[in-house]
């Protein structure tokens, strides 16, 4: 292990980079939408394109990261997000910005699904605590997108920014990871008989996890916009979150993850079911704070997935179970904006109950196999 220790940098600093990439879009929904002459559920429809392209991208990239290894894909990966996040900034229309997000979601979420095999291949110890913090980083990038809007509010030179940031980070870090895969791993015959249950126990779980997750990172900066609150709140919820992500990875270390699981997305629940009661009221930060801890349960999701497929089909088992939260969550954020158009904040709610609900009942379902079965999971 000592070999590759490089690795949790060589993930984590692209992995922090895709995820300021694919979140930029969120800070600049309202220039957009004002550009091209559109409405913002036109705009937010690029996160779900995105997705789309990421479900795309995870599978595709996830078999051949099984067959030729993961260091090659990452680096394509993070060219990918990079350059197209830069070349975002001279659209001319809002279907440029539908195809940049597309091909941004297909390198984003390559590398995502890529980097929980090699966290599990590198790690052998505290898995959850790093892979925990690792997801938090979607926090941490999309705080740095919040950030950098400070400082650059016009849309065209703040994606330009944001792409050479992304290309100038992402691209030297993947560099640096030593190769966990082989060809070897792909030619050895590996079948578990449990693959299809557990595949679908865990789908439950990710959609879960990206429908209450994606729409606290999309939609919120535009709540917080139309009600006029400081946008330094934007930040400070995002470092809530981070807290709560790592909070539960290393929770999910101490204590078996199906019950870590449970404890957040039923406490996800209540706290949305609260802000659905409260809604646009004085208290609307602290209640979104708790929200955004509650989404803690996303940190170990992908560590938890990878780390019950075998080496040889790791990281395809992992993106096939991804393609589905991808492609559902990915709609999160607009399905939100059109399930009330007065109030984002109530579609919000609706939108965390349903996924919390989706999580909680695959996080029990996997953790009662386990107890059937120890040394499966």
């Amino acid at each position: 292990m000592a070999d590759h220790i490089r690795n949790v940098p060589g993930v984590m600093i692209p992995f922090l980079l895709s995820a300021f990439s694919v979140f930029s879009i969120s800070m600049i929904v309202p220039q957009i939408s004002s550009q091209f002459h559109v409405s913002i559920s036109a705009v937010l429809l690029a996160i779900p394109i995105d997705f789309i392209g990421g479900a795309l991208g995870g599978i595709v990239m996830g078999y051949i990261a099984d067959r030729h290894g993961r260091k090659a894909v990452m680096i394509v990966s993070s060219l990918l997000f990079g350059i197209f996040t830069l070349l975002a900034a001279f659209s001319t229309s809002l279907y440029m910005i539908y195809a940049c997000w597309f091909l941004i979601g297909f390198g984003v979420n390559a590398q995502n699904g890529i980097s929980y095999p090699v966290l599990v291949e590198t790690l052998r110890r505290s898995s959850g605590t790093i892979g925990g913090t690792m997801q938090s980083l979607y926090f941490l990038g999309f705080m740095l997108d919040s950030v950098l809007f400070v400082f650059l509010h016009y849309w065209r030179t703040y994606l330009i920014a944001a792409g050479l940031i992304s290309l100038l980070f992402a691209v030297p870090a993947s560099l640096i990871l030593e190769e966990t895969g082989s060809r070897r791993m792909s030619g050895r015959a590996e079948r578990d008989p449990n693959f299809l249950r557990y595949t679908v126990a865990f789908s439950f779980i990710v959609i879960g996890a990206f429908m209450f997750s994606v729409p606290l990172m999309a939609d919120v900066p535009s709540v917080i916009s139309a009600l006029r609150i400081n946008p330094v709140y934007v930040t400070v919820l995002s470092l809530v979150g981070f807290a709560g992500f790592v909070l539960a990875g290393y929770l999910s270390d101490r204590y078996r993850r199906g019950y870590v699981a449970m404890g957040f997305t039923g406490a996800g629940v209540i706290f949305a079911i609260v802000l659905l009661l409260e809604g646009e009221s004085h208290y609307l930060i602290a209640i979104l704070g708790t929200v955004y801890i509650s989404s803690g349960f996303f940190s170990f999701s992908g560590i938890w997935v990878s780390e019950n497929y075998p080496p040889g089909s790791r990281a395809l088992a992992t993106n096939i179970v991804f393609f589905s939260g991808r492609i559902v969550g990915g709609f999160s954020p607009f399905i939100a904006a059109l399930i009330d158009p007065s109030s984002l904040v109530y579609g919000i709610a609706i939108v965390c109950i349903v996924a919390g609900l989706m999580a909680f009942l695959g996080s029990a379902y996997v953790q009662a196999s386990k107890s059937r079965k120890p040394a499966l999971l």
